[in-house]
């Protein structure tokens, strides 16, 4: 059950997405929304566990994928759109390997929390692979992305005992390390430096909206946690 609703949670977020986008109000939400809960699950989640496991190493592979975008833009002069493109193909496969830990998270030994806690968080993950792929890069890519998170969270569930192995290699934390650092540029600047269309934290943050979306996303990766500990 609980990978159906993972899996739900993960496709309702482009659904959710797409009518929310309707109106200006809703759209300042969803872009708070998306900016923060993106954002706290990279500072709290994602990062500490690649840190956990592959210790002082997974560092000097996190301000690299911090770096990495930069680096693409330069070497890609005049082709900006170009580089950020291949950020969000590299920040895509991230996701992926990510959806591996997910799945060993949903199974029922690691507890009920945890699972609540994976399913909440896809909805806002969800949202931002739409924001970010499907403008740029096509609804077929970004229907292959959803289709490789999907999978790879069923097979990493199916199997269980053999995947909390893979998860925890230094290899992968390494990975994760790279591609949170090239995710947090991602989020906080957006796929264009003109950010034509998609989030502008500086510029939005005098909405009302946007602050509420802020709220909402803080108290999603914050607060809710919490709630069923009780």
């Amino acid at each position: 059950m609980n990978l159906i609703l993972s899996i739900f949670a993960l496709l309702l977020g482009p659904v959710i997405y797409a009518y929310g986008r309707q109106n200006s109000t809703s759209r300042h939400i969803l872009d708070g929304f998306i900016f923060i809960t993106i954002a706290g699950i990279i500072c709290v989640n994602i990062i500490p566990e690649a840190l956990a496991v592959g210790g002082t190493s997974a560092v000097v592979f996190l301000v690299f994928g911090i770096a990495f975008p930069v680096v693409i833009e330069r070497g890609f002069r005049g082709a900006f759109h170009e580089a950020h493109v291949l950020v969000l193909i590299v920040a895509a496969l991230g996701l992926i390997i990510h959806a591996v830990i997910d799945g060993i998270a949903l199974l029922p030994a690691q507890g009920r929390d945890l699972a609540h806690a994976v399913i909440l968080h896809r909805l806002p993950v969800g949202m931002a692979i739409w924001w970010s792929l499907r403008p740029n890069l096509g609804v077929p890519v970004a229907i292959v992305a959803f289709a490789g998170i999907s999978i790879a969270t069923a097979v990493s569930y199916i199997f269980g005992g053999p995947m909390v192995d893979l998860a925890e290699a230094r290899s992968i934390a390494y990975v994760q390390a790279f591609v949170s650092g090239s995710l947090i540029h991602v989020v906080a600047f957006g796929i264009t430096h003109d950010h034509g269309g998609h989030i502008e934290p500086v510029a939005q943050s005098q909405n009302w909206g946007y602050r509420l979306g802020i709220l909402l996303g803080l108290f999603l990766v914050f607060t809710t946690p919490q709630l069923y500990s009780y």
